[in-house]
């Protein structure tokens, strides 16, 4: 459409083509015009701060969107705000850390001939991701790599990047860290870049048992990297979401809380909790529940009783890596840089290694003590560390306290029937 002005300053339309028209946006979409959106200045520094302070993108849209009366009040989309904050995370790099970054690598390379590292960068050679563990943390994945615990809950103050350790644990029951990963985004590329990194890093060990949190990019990539791992998900995440998505219920009866834990931890029999989940759904009006769906539908990655068989080290969530994080906030402040990240990173590193020889040196000069002068417990506490010695000691005590019934005996196979004092499920054993 052309418009020419008149003297008397009315517009007059002088050509009309109809075909290069287009519909006009309904107004429930208006806000979705590229026109339309813009992240303001206001919006641009509450995003900065949730970014700073580790609030989930989601989370951060959520907030906004109820301050201003509903997403479509916002003038931006999701798209808008994921590029804002990309954007910032790149241009904070490009601030000369980079370099340093690197520096730093090339330096801990000479000190540590073993030491290993990784970095994905982008078509304008920034920086993406980040890998990297020195030989005691390969050689202790040697050892302890069987289960591995991976969370991203903590963001580095300067550059809001997700850090991702990999957490075990060794044979004092301590937390021991396999390598670890500063991340650009949490997108299923990333997330598949880095675990294949891990894996060359640690010679293509895969571990039998990974946690995580309930976090899809996450775990798609674990199934396509980790094809012969478990993987869990994190039953104390799964407790505090059922704790916030149901805390009209969780509040208002102590009953509902001790019914939803037994479905997490106590069963041993799949057809039993199945029935125990069902009646806890109808004794509480919640078989229309969308989250609690979802939940049964992945039971078998979180439910203790789909878990049993498999081998965890004792170990039922990500909690040990949220522990290496809260001992990080200790030392970090918002001001500080990558490089000062690598520093105190490296301490932390350094403490926990501390505590172990502390551990090794306790443990040859005691003896543990027996319940009972039994052989069986004189051979495991020459065998055994003092933390392992005392959970052994604890089962095979247990023994004691059970009762056993002879069933059956066909050719070769005998069967008896097991009970705990006191309780009245029987097990049964061939």
């Amino acid at each position: 459409m052309t418009c020419q002005l008149q003297k008397d300053g009315m517009l007059e339309v002088v050509s009309f083509q109809e075909q290069h028209n287009h519909e006009f946006a309904p107004s429930p979409m208006k806000h979705m015009l590229r026109s339309n959106r813009k992240i303001t200045p206001t919006q641009q520094a509450f995003v900065d701060d949730a970014e700073k302070s580790g609030v989930s993108i989601k989370q951060t849209i959520d907030l906004l969107s109820m301050q201003v009366g509903g997403y479509e009040n916002l003038g931006f989309l999701n798209v808008d705000y994921k590029n804002h904050v990309n954007s910032k995370r790149r241009e904070a790099l490009k601030r000369g850390d980079g370099r340093a970054v690197m520096d730093h690598f090339r330096k801990m390379q000479l000190e540590d001939l073993s030491y290993f590292y990784s970095i994905q960068l982008d078509d304008d050679n920034q920086i993406l991701n980040i890998f990297w563990a020195d030989s005691r943390s390969i050689v202790d994945y040697g050892h302890f790599g069987d289960v591995v615990c991976f969370d991203t809950t903590y963001r580095t103050n300067s550059y809001g990047r997700p850090f991702a350790p990999f957490i075990g644990v060794n044979y004092h029951k301590q937390s021991i860290v396999f390598g670890a990963a500063l991340l650009y985004d949490e997108t299923i590329m990333s997330f598949k870049w880095l675990f294949e990194t891990f894996l060359s890093a640690m010679s293509g060990k895969q571990p039998k048992t990974i946690f995580i949190d309930q976090f899809a990019a996450m775990a798609n990539a674990i199934e396509d990297v980790f094809p012969e791992s478990n993987h869990r998900l994190c039953v104390w995440h799964i407790y505090q979401n059922a704790a916030k998505r149901l805390h009209h219920i969780f509040n208002s009866s102590n009953q509902f809380r001790n019914d939803f834990s037994n479905c997490v931890y106590d069963f041993e029999d799949e057809n039993e909790w199945i029935v125990a989940w069902n009646d806890m759904l109808k004794t509480y009006d919640l078989t229309d529940n969308l989250w609690l769906r979802e939940m049964f539908d992945v039971k078998e990655k979180w439910c203790m009783v789909y878990g049993r068989h498999m081998f965890t080290a004792d170990m039922k969530s990500t909690q040990r890596s949220e522990s290496m994080n809260s001992v990080l906030k200790k030392y970090l402040k918002p001001k500080h840089g990558l490089l000062q990240f690598f520093g105190h990173y490296s301490r932390v590193l350094s403490d926990k290694r501390s505590q172990e020889l502390q551990a090794e040196f306790k443990m040859r000069q005691t003896t543990p003590v027996l319940l009972f002068d039994f052989e069986m417990l004189r051979h495991a506490a020459k065998l055994y560390t003092p933390e392992i010695f005392k959970m052994f000691q604890d089962e095979y005590v247990k023994i004691v306290d059970c009762t056993i019934y002879k069933a059956s005996k066909s050719n070769s196979i005998t069967e008896y029937r097991v009970k705990y004092q006191n309780k009245t499920q029987e097990h049964l054993v061939k």
